[in-house]
């Protein structure tokens, strides 16, 4: 994802809004799929819909509604994790659970399931037509349909231009935590925020409409393995995760960015390597890493210590890290470090009592 996020004020009430909007996503799916659904909210921020696009992780599922007023023609599209589409409509259904385990191993989202999430579409859509009434005056939405979505989909497949994307995170029952968006285009978010959306070091929309992202140059130049893992991400700075992107592109990770400010859960991120940068104060980093290490056996941390220094290091050492690095690193050194790492334990026992 790009770096472009929207800080606080400028951004305040459009993320007051969409938080309000995720949540319904918990109350209303939640209840008649008959399973626990957690949705965590997250960030504001501004892509170009075509970088956007092309940084979708895997496959996924576009909810698009209708906006019918005050100004008809517009759309917000809940962007979900195809596996969840196919629990949650299979769930509503009563699929047992084998099939539904089965189909999301197979990572393809049929006709079938696209009618079997569309019956949870016009639910979704009515409670979040319910929280648009009451915090954006005359605004009135409708499900319109669905559609899927992935990385080498057409860039106008969510929209043109700028798109204000806020990221949330979904946990529905013992399937394992993913990412969504709500999407909409930016006059609309700006419309609903009140305020433009600029602030803090987010990039003018124009300016990232009209040029590409730092972090994309170069990057198809890279080889592209296979995904033979996941990588959790909680770093601060742009130049980390722009080595980051690469890196995980040659040795094959699927990389997860989490927001400056989330803190790690270590039941989240089992047999997933996860890894932090850690600016000069913020050492509370390396309490993350010892939680992390002491709930999860399956779980490996690499830190990334920006000015590191024999007392930093030891702290990092002390904090149980599988891998500690320097930063400023060459990206060669951190593949071949990330690639040893990859986990490939299956299962891990729960921690003793």
């Amino acid at each position: 994802m790009s770096d472009a996020t929207v800080k606080t004020p400028s951004c305040k009430e459009l993320a007051r809004i969409c938080a309000m909007l995720t949540s319904t996503i918990g109350e209303s799916i939640g209840a008649l799929v008959g399973r626990e659904l957690v949705v965590k909210p997250g960030d504001v921020e501004l892509h170009p819909a075509d970088a956007f696009v092309r940084s979708l992780p895997r496959l996924m599922v576009a909810a698009r509604g209708a906006i019918e007023k005050p100004v008809p023609g517009k759309t917000m599209v809940a962007l979900l994790d195809a596996g969840d589409a196919i629990a949650m409509g299979g769930l509503l259904m009563m699929t047992s659970d084998e099939t539904i385990a089965e189909k999301r191993t197979k990572g393809e989202f049929t006709a079938e399931d696209a009618t079997s999430f569309g019956e949870l579409g016009n639910v979704l859509f009515a409670g979040f037509g319910n929280v648009l009434r009451d915090n954006v005056a005359g605004t009135e939405i409708r499900y319109q349909d669905q559609q899927t979505v992935k990385a080498d989909s057409e860039a106008t497949s969510l929209g043109t231009g700028t798109l204000a994307v806020f990221t949330f995170r979904l946990k529905l029952g013992e399937y394992p935590e993913s990412v969504g968006w709500l999407v909409l285009d930016q006059a609309t978010a700006e419309a609903w925020n009140k305020a433009p959306l600029t602030g803090g070091d987010a990039q003018p929309a124009k300016a990232a409409a009209a040029s590409p992202r730092a972090e994309d140059e170069g990057l198809e130049t890279i080889p592209a393995a296979p995904i033979r893992g996941t990588l959790a991400a909680f770093v601060m700075q742009p130049d980390v995760f722009k080595t980051l992107r690469r890196s995980c592109r040659r040795v094959g990770l699927e990389l997860r960015r989490h927001g400056r400010g989330e803190i790690p859960n270590p039941a989240a991120h089992r047999n997933e390597i996860v890894l932090m940068d850690v600016p000069p104060g913020e050492d509370r980093r390396f309490d993350w890493c010892r939680r992390i290490k002491d709930l999860s056996t399956t779980t490996k941390v690499v830190l990334l210590l920006h000015q590191p220094s024999r007392q930093r290091v030891t702290q990092a050492f002390l904090s149980r890290a599988d891998a500690i690095l320097g930063f400023p690193c060459e990206e060669a050194q951190l593949s071949q470090k990330l690639g040893t790492m990859i986990p490939t334990a299956p299962s891990e026992a729960p921690p003793a009592s």
